[in-house]
């Protein structure tokens, strides 16, 4: 703990030198500043994040709809629709980071989120398995830039303090997903079931329509970057880009480097964020696709079961604002990751092998949903803890494509011979919870020691701009990655 009294400290260091070089804007003027950003771009990818979960709770709701009887599926075939999905999302991660490394951020991610739109549309007129997975493999290509445009575009707007609660907002709409689709889906219940043009494609075409009017949005209104941002003066710029250089934050230069894919491959600390990312969206996956089948498999109908699943995105909402928002108290993140598996072990012992009352059970599926949060914090560590821009894109596509493979892996779990009980599943979800305690307290424990050797440099560097010794545009190095920085300090 002294380490991250120290680290600490220098932030605060950081802070009254921000207003000591007369560079930075103080306390209240950045308060203002950022509270004028986040009502500029916090909708926007909020509603994109939202869209990405939504498709994925109509689907879940799609299949206690007549889905599977419409198509002709059977459980195993709708987790292989699941998996097509994310194996799709995990082949096209490098080609969307190429895209990202070439590109205007926010343009590419409006068009994915447009083609996306589309492709929910057309799932509506879907009329056998092999067509709507043909789909899903699109849609899973398309949704694939999601989670690493949206990190890149925080770390490109706040310092790392600042960045942990907007990921957290942002990545409430994952929660929100889960609430709104349960209202649809209750909505969509209402139609005649028989109907050639039944319920559950009426919801993937409303929700392919918002998505594509959203995508619009995104287009024109997101900014590319902060020199973009046509409500920002120049001194509002300036002041921005000088926060971010004290803060060793920002993207860097968009320019491509062929060693910093070669220092990603060989830095533990991203692949330790790749398995403790599979680790905890397993049980994430599992609940995000199966969580509706696993209510109405307690004797509840499928209107029923609609409702009965929204409480479980309000959990997750609860779950990730306490614990991005309490990085503002200076909580440590690693340990927010480790508290939140507490109710999430409880809701897993729960529902695997609790043998009373069926509200016993429905408990634990709620509880279950703390572990969604943790994944806003991985994702808040990918933007705060790697430098450069093509490392971090690099380690986004990683930690995404780790995200692909736990839901791969999640809806294997799920065996048709299994049901209702679905064994195999609730034990996974309980087992990996543990392990990706142990996996957190790993990846604090290399921070802590990566650390001990740099803050002594931090502080030279600090006090030097204090001095007057060093501008704040000399502590900008293009060239440099959280690896080479001997001044860079890890956040945990």
């Amino acid at each position: 703990m002294d380490s991250v009294r120290e680290s600490q400290e220098t932030l605060e260091k950081a802070a009254s030198l921000e207003e000591a070089s007369g560079q930075v804007r103080d306390t209240e003027q950045n308060a203002q500043l950022y509270r004028q950003i986040d009502w500029h771009i916090m909708p926007l990818m909020f509603l994109c994040y939202f869209l990405q979960f939504l498709d994925k709770v109509v689907l879940n709701y799609a299949n206690i709809m007549g889905l599977t009887t419409s198509l002709h599926m059977d459980t195993n075939q709708f987790s292989w629709l699941a998996s097509a999905f994310f194996i799709a999302y995990a082949v096209a991660e490098f080609p969307q980071g190429y895209l990202l490394q070439k590109f205007p951020i926010s343009k590419i991610l409006g068009v994915n989120v447009f083609l996306w739109g589309i492709t929910l549309c057309c799932t509506a007129a879907a009329k056998s398995f092999a067509s709507i997975a043909a789909l899903g493999v699109l849609l899973g290509c398309f949704e694939a830039i999601i989670s690493p445009a949206l990190i890149m575009i925080t770390s490109q707007w706040y310092t790392k303090r600042m960045g942990t609660p907007r990921v957290g907002i942002w990545y409430c709409g994952l929660d929100a997903g889960q609430i709104i689709g349960g209202l649809i889906s209750f909505g969509a219940q209402h139609g005649d079931a028989t109907a050639s043009f039944s319920g559950w494609r009426i919801m993937f075409v409303a929700v392919g329509a918002f998505n594509i009017l959203v995508a619009v949005a995104v287009i024109l209104f997101l900014p590319n970057n902060v020199d973009s941002a046509s409500f920002l003066s120049e001194d509002e710029k300036v002041a921005i880009h000088d926060l971010l250089i004290l803060d060793q934050g920002g993207n860097g230069k968009k320019v491509f480097k062929f060693w910093s894919l070669w220092e990603t491959a060989a830095d533990l600390q991203v692949w330790l964020l790749f398995i403790l990312t599979i680790l905890i969206a397993i049980p994430s996956g599992v609940i995000t696709t199966f969580s509706a089948v696993l209510i109405k498999g307690f004797g509840y109908t499928a209107k029923q079961s609609a409702l009965l699943n929204m409480p479980s995105g309000a959990v997750s909402i609860f779950a990730t604002l306490i614990c991005t928002f309490a990085i503002l108290k200076n909580f440590p993140r690693w340990l927010g990751i480790c508290v939140l598996m507490a109710p999430t072990l409880i809701g897993a012992g729960l529902m695997s092998f609790y043998k009373g009352t069926r509200g016993g059970v429905l408990a634990g599926i709620y509880l279950i949903n703390f572990d969604v949060a943790p994944l806003a914090l991985i994702y808040a560590l990918v933007g705060g803890n790697t430098q450069g821009y093509t490392k971090r894109v690099a380690t986004n596509a990683i930690v995404a494509i780790g995200f692909s493979v736990a839901n791969i892996i999640g809806p294997q779990t799920f065996r048709t011979h299994e049901a209702p009980g679905y064994i195999s599943a609730k034990i996974t979800i309980f087992a990996v919870n543990g392990a990706s305690i142990v996996v957190a307290v790993l990846l604090r424990l290399l921070y802590g020691n990566r650390n001990r050797k740099r803050m002594q440099n931090r502080k030279m560097q600090l006090d030097a701009v204090g001095r007057g010794e060093m501008t704040v545009k000399e502590i900008e190095e293009d060239d440099m990655t959280d690896v080479t920085n001997t001044a860079f300090v890890y956040n945990y």
